[in-house]
């Protein structure tokens, strides 16, 4: 009961101290406003994803429109014209609890024939994850970053005002222990802001109405945020029992700040960008213009080779059969059907490259994940934007099925081109079926 009152003391303490409960409203308002920031960005994204599923049911109706007014069968590639093909990172619901890197990397992509997951709305390079994104308030660097200060801001004077005025062994009389006392203290303070995030968190879910399906998100959020308060109080709390004076106690407390959420952090990211430069996708840049230039300048027949070597199929087609009659020379109608999928071939070497591009990004995120024992704070921040899947892997899975929509769309090409498929209503659906699109 002692220790309780403790407790109660302080909160009648924080209530009659304007400045703490201004410095705490700010921070809870700045969190709110985060959020809805967030509200912004998500409704955004799911307006836009709407949208464009909207206008490609539009056009497939309008093609099979066509159809239905005595559409007569059309050349092989035809269909390929009208497939309105997109790959969606459908945003998660917890989005609004961090942005992450979802303001920089498209979540959507039209796949056309010549499409890669590199192109120019696609990004590829780590960003820091440590800097505020511009224009925008994420309320993971809230918590993250500025929390900390928070804490420091109404826990510094805790035992420190009594050590400066040398009475703390008149409370350790009276409450038989200073730490216990200045325990009960603090935990008002570490309570006041656990359920203060979590509060935040559950506004969200109940707004959004998250489905069952992601709760263990919901609960690693609220798990690693209570770890996250809980470890800074630990640490702040034995700098307080061990300090004699309220201005030491805030130094050290700033100095732990400074070192785990600026300089470990920071240090670590400029050494990997050292050790893992920037990458500008040179290689991309030329295996699109010096060595596809050069691939198609060789003979017909040894592009035809290559694209024989991406489908083995191609050989057993209706023109690979010509081919193969005419001891591997291409007649006309065979060259303009190579003609017609050789952005197959450029697809691979494309992703030969991107396979090298992607590895050197793997290499950079391991030597960061390497460094989490001793720099806590990107751990946490990361861990947490890959529960609301705005982190970098979540978006590499995006590029990942860009790429098996591109060449699921290529291999349809290919098939139909060399087997003289022509098109016709049976064949448009039976395409939009194998590509996962599903016109209601």
């Amino acid at each position: 009961m002692r220790y309780f009152n403790v407790f109660l003391f302080e909160f009648h303490h924080f209530r009659k101290n304007i400045s703490k409960v201004i410095t705490y409203l700010i921070f809870v308002l700045a969190c709110i406003y985060s959020i809805y920031n967030g509200f912004s960005l998500y409704n955004k994204q799911i307006n836009t994803i709407t949208h464009i599923e909207n206008e490609q049911k539009n056009d497939i109706d309008k093609v099979l429109g066509w159809f239905e007014n005595d559409l007569t069968q059309q050349k092989p590639d035809w269909a390929f014209k009208y497939i309105p093909l997109y790959t969606i990172k459908n945003p998660s619901p917890l989005l609004p609890l961090g942005i992450g890197q979802a303001e920089q990397y498209s979540y959507y992509k039209k796949v056309g024939k010549w499409s890669s997951t590199f192109d120019a709305d696609m990004m590829e390079e780590i960003s820091n994850p440590e800097r505020l994104v511009n224009g925008s308030i994420d309320f993971s660097f809230l918590i993250i970053f500025l929390l900390p200060i928070l804490l420091i801001i109404l826990t510094h004077n805790i035992g420190g005002l009594e050590k400066d005025l040398r009475f703390e062994k008149l409370i350790t009389i009276q409450s038989r222990s200073f730490p216990k006392w200045v325990l009960f203290r603090f935990l008002f303070y570490v309570f006041l802001l656990l359920i203060t995030v979590l509060m935040l968190i559950f506004s969200v879910v109940l707004i959004n109405n998250v489905p069952i399906e992601f709760n263990n998100s919901v609960y690693d959020l609220i798990l690693l945020s209570s770890a996250y308060i809980v470890l800074f109080s630990i640490i702040f709390y034995f700098i307080i029992i061990y300090s004699d004076s309220t201005s030491s106690i805030a130094f050290k407390m700033i100095s732990i700040w400074l070192l785990f959420c600026v300089v470990l952090p920071g240090g670590v990211h400029q050494y990997a960008s050292l050790k893992h430069p920037t990458n500008y996708m040179t290689d991309f840049l030329d295996a699109n213009r010096n060595d596809f230039y050069e691939m198609v300048s060789l003979p017909a027949e040894n592009i035809y080779k290559k694209l024989n070597e991406i489908y083995p199929n191609v050989d057993e087609s209706i023109y690979g059969m010509q081919v193969k009659a005419n001891n591997g020379s291409l007649n006309d109608a065979n060259y303009n059907a190579l003609r017609q999928t050789i952005c197959s071939v450029a697809n691979d070497m494309n992703k030969n490259v991107i396979v090298e591009i992607e590895e050197k990004n793997k290499l950079k995120n391991e030597f960061i994940e390497s460094t989490y024992w001793f720099n806590p704070i990107s751990c946490f921040l990361n861990k947490w934007n890959s529960h609301t899947a705005t982190d970098y892997n979540s978006y590499y899975k995006f590029r990942v099925n860009i790429q098996d929509d591109i060449d699921a769309k290529l291999e349809l090409l290919v098939n139909g081109i060399w087997n003289q498929k022509n098109t016709d209503q049976q064949v448009y659906e039976d395409y939009l079926n194998k590509l996962g699109i599903i016109n209601k």
